[in-house]
């Protein structure tokens, strides 16, 4: 991983929030509708820090994990850089998470970044790129092997397709609740009292006024963030994201349950990665 001269990007590869859109893998659309769910299982919510938790993040690289293992990873490159001479700005709010976005826009406070996270990613990396590439590369071969145990890299989606089959699964199953077509209805009904054209296909998450903008575009981006937050506002009042979060825990839990050896098995690696990341933190800051 050391070899390739970029700096990891947070969410490479956690790939929940589009595998849950695939279909249920091996499993027969009629076994999903009967499915068993467990209602006790709540969506934990952090409107601080835009993180959206469910129970089988407890066993995946979630958003929280891998804000600790990337700031743990430039830890080590500023600290190896200051020692040969050059400083290296790590960028705090590159580090919250902006990926909490599988139910659309659904916190206020942080509408805008989900839209500027890209690019403050691509500012990280102008920066890193602004230290010259034979120290950059002196410092991955001195510490190869910490920053080795840190990086969760696309070698690691074959161990962990087991939790995106599991989540996949699940996402299916909360889908064909009743509940859940009630919730997004709950929304695109506000959303209409505010003057705008909800998407109501399986996979839309942004009104229409939104999916034609362009983002990227700088000119246009005041607007993008205005209708994001108009959409966080009316998916707060409707507790869109707490209601399919729930449904989605709830179909979680006895997935878990069925296949808790294996999930042991993988928590124990990630658990690994954290504690390392939590270690380095701790010691250079």
């Amino acid at each position: 991983m050391n070899d390739r001269d970029v700096i990891p990007l947070k969410g490479l590869v956690t790939m929940k929030k589009s595998a849950a859109l695939f279909a249920c893998f091996a499993l027969a659309l009629s076994s999903c509708a009967a499915a068993p769910k467990d209602t006790s299982l709540k969506a934990q919510l952090d409107f601080e820090n835009n993180y959206i938790t469910l129970p089988l993040d407890e066993y995946d690289m979630s958003d929280q994990a891998e804000d600790i293992t990337y700031r743990a990873y430039l830890l080590i490159l500023k600290e190896c850089y200051a020692k040969k001479g050059y400083d290296f700005e790590i960028l705090e709010n590159g580090l919250v998470s902006g990926n909490a976005s599988q139910y659309g826009s659904w916190n206020v406070k942080h509408a805008a970044n989900h839209f500027t996270s890209i690019q403050v990613r691509d500012e990280q990396e102008r920066i890193y790129k602004s230290i010259p590439e034979d120290v950059r590369a002196s410092c991955r071969e001195e510490h190869r092997e910490e920053l080795d145990m840190l990086y969760f890299d696309v070698a690691d989606e074959e161990k962990y397709r087991p939790v995106e089959r599991i989540r996949g699964e699940a996402y299916q199953r909360a889908q064909g609740d009743p509940e859940w077509k009630k919730a997004r209805s709950d929304w695109w009904d506000c959303q209409r009292q505010e003057g705008l054209t909800p998407r109501t296909g399986d996979g839309e998450w942004t009104s229409k006024e939104t999916a034609n903008l362009n983002a990227d575009d700088p000119k246009v981006l005041e607007e993008v963030i205005r209708l994001a937050t108009i959409e966080a506002q009316c998916s707060e009042k409707v507790r869109l994201a707490q209601r399919l979060g729930d449904l989605e825990a709830s179909y979680q839990g006895p997935l878990i349950e069925k296949n808790q050896a294996l999930l042991n098995e993988l928590k124990a690696d990630r658990d690994a990665k954290i504690a390392k990341a939590r270690e380095i933190i701790a010691t250079h800051q």
